[in-house]
């Protein structure tokens, strides 16, 4: 049985705990380096979320005379999905074993090379069964990323994946 003084120190301990853990979370979420953000622009890719591609991308690319590359991207897939006969979230892709090595970088801009797998993100439970069956198809990626400082955050600066073929 528990006494009085055992509950309050167990108690105590798990504040602390909690209050260590947020204070980490919101410290952690705050950093933004070259290879955090070519992780970010990645996922996004294979994922088909315009929103944080934009957001990820520099300037000169988004506001560029290919104003809505990303766009294009997206129509790209989808137009792809329905000439398979699926519909666009079909193309979704979710990655493992991301691996990224900055090759050169100063204070504003840096190399990326992001490597890894890729494998179709239909549903969560598609991706547990296919991995536990060993049925599912995954491809791997290898790219280097243009990065650069825009405003305090880093951004992609090239036309990374197939964005260059569009």
């Amino acid at each position: 049985m528990l006494s009085a003084k055992n509950v309050m120190i167990i108690g105590s301990v798990i504040v602390i705990f909690v209050i260590l853990q947020t204070i980490l979370i919101l410290f952690s979420s705050k950093v933004n380096s070259p290879a955090e953000a070519a992780v970010e622009f990645t996922k996004a890719y294979f994922m088909l979320d315009g929103t944080s591609m934009t957001e990820n991308l520099c300037s000169e690319i988004s506001e560029g005379e290919e104003a809505d590359i990303v766009g294009g991207y997206l129509f790209h897939a989808a137009e792809q999905a329905r000439a398979m006969g699926f519909s666009p979230g079909y193309m979704k892709n979710q990655l493992s074993g991301v691996h990224t090595e900055i090759n050169m970088m100063d204070q504003n801009s840096a190399k990326v090379r992001i490597t890894g797998d890729r494998l179709r993100s239909i549903n969560p439970v598609f991706a547990f069964v296919g991995r536990l069956f060993f049925l599912i198809e995954t491809h791997k990626f290898d790219e280097t990323l243009t990065l650069v400082k825009e405003d305090g955050k880093w951004r992609v600066c090239s036309k990374p994946f197939s964005l260059s073929e569009i």
